[in-house]
């Protein structure tokens, strides 16, 4: 109905401006093309969108492998620095005779470098000058939703990276404190 109300109006704009009134099929298969037109923008819009998103995610995820690597070198120093401090001590009480020791037990927090999410190749929409098929529709959404769902999974690794972190860090302040004592 709103296409019809449409057409009505261009017909009665025609008539006050007298000229001739729009062929009805030439009326909506402008209208049609319209609605491709703005469809393929705003479609458009969405991609751009998901490569900005795409991008920050990137970031993200790169500055969360960065910590972890930072946190894996600062557990090496903790350990190296348990095993020459924390050794000498056993060294001196077990010359003493007073208290024998075995080496302290350490714990080592796997180092979160290598883990990297696996990025799948995504397929970029073709662009192109003539109003799209629906097969190009569907294969232009079924490559979106699986950019979406890439996201999603890079999502998921940066929230389990996090926790790594998180428990890293927990760990190694524990340990500062026990040596700091």
């Amino acid at each position: 109905m709103a296409e019809q109300n449409s057409y009505e109006q261009e017909c009665e704009r025609a008539e006050l401006l007298g000229i001739t009134p729009p062929n009805k099929e030439e009326f909506e298969r402008k209208q049609k093309e319209r609605l491709e037109h703005e469809l393929a923008e705003r479609e458009a819009a969405e991609a751009i969108v998901l490569d900005e998103q795409d991008e920050s995610l990137r970031g993200a995820s790169g500055k969360l492998d960065e910590l972890n690597s930072i946190l894996s070198s600062t557990q090496q120093r903790l350990n190296r620095f348990k095993q020459t401090a924390c050794g000498s001590l056993t060294n001196i009480f077990a010359r003493g005779g007073s208290f024998t020791a075995g080496s302290g037990s350490s714990t080592d927090v796997p180092g979160g470098a290598g883990d990297e999410s696996a990025e799948r190749p995504v397929q970029k929409q073709p662009e192109s000058i003539t109003p799209p098929t629906a097969e190009q529709v569907s294969a232009a959404k079924a490559a979106q939703r699986q950019k979406m769902d890439g996201q999603l999974d890079k999502l998921d690794a940066m929230i389990h990276k996090a926790e790594h972190a998180e428990l890293a860090m927990g760990q190694q302040t524990k340990q500062m404190r026990r040596l700091a004592k």
